[in-house]
């Protein structure tokens, strides 16, 4: 069992890394306004149908998206507290603009 001493002298760090590290994850943030993907409604399917396919299509991607830069923002914070000599980068691939995360060396 730890002291209450060293208890707060943990969370006392604790707050100091995040104080630290809270600009360097905004840094991450996109600055650069995303394109809405494209549509992805088939002819073939009734229009009530075809617009809630479409709606639920598009909170799926923006989900994806919104997650996947969140990660991307947090892995780079981490990185760069623990000095790591690399970070990610947010790239946009496939029909439906998905976002996903490559490796690349600090500068």
């Amino acid at each position: 069992m730890m002291s209450i001493g060293k208890r707060v002298a943990g969370i006392g760090a604790a707050v100091a890394i995040i104080a630290t590290v809270g600009p360097v994850s905004l840094a991450g943030a996109s600055t650069v306004p995303t394109m809405a993907p494209p549509s992805v409604a088939s002819p073939f399917i009734p229009p009530a149908i075809s617009g809630a396919y479409q709606a639920g299509a598009d909170a799926a991607i923006g989900g994806w998206n919104a997650g996947a830069d969140a990660a991307i923002g947090g892995l780079n914070a981490g990185a760069a507290v623990f000095g790591l000599p690399y970070q990610l980068t947010m790239n946009t691939s496939g029909p439906l603009g998905l976002h996903t995360a490559s490796l690349a060396p600090i500068q």
